[in-house]
């Protein structure tokens, strides 16, 4: 499991789910500069985590912010930790 946390101003409860679309982004940008990004994170996250059969949540911060954890399924367990490849 992973979790990756930000801030920033709160997100309504209905745009959250719309995140992991390509091209979406949350409420209006701060950074104004060439880097301001296309809205593609979160999809290409979402692409990457479905391929490996794991689970992406996007659930908005109390305080503003979101809060993602990303679970992706552990390798075969019968091998223990000293698996070998």
């Amino acid at each position: 499991m992973l979790r990756v946390e930000n801030t920033g101003r709160r997100l309504p409860p209905d745009l959250v789910p719309n995140l992991i679309e390509p091209f979406q982004r949350g409420t209006a940008r701060v950074r104004t500069d060439e880097h301001a990004g296309a809205g593609l994170g979160l999809a290409i996250v979402h692409s990457i985590v479905r391929a490996h059969d794991g689970t992406l949540d996007l659930v908005p911060g109390p305080a503003g912010g979101l809060l993602v954890p990303v679970r992706l399924p552990g390798a075969c367990r019968a091998a223990g930790p000293h698996m070998s490849r």
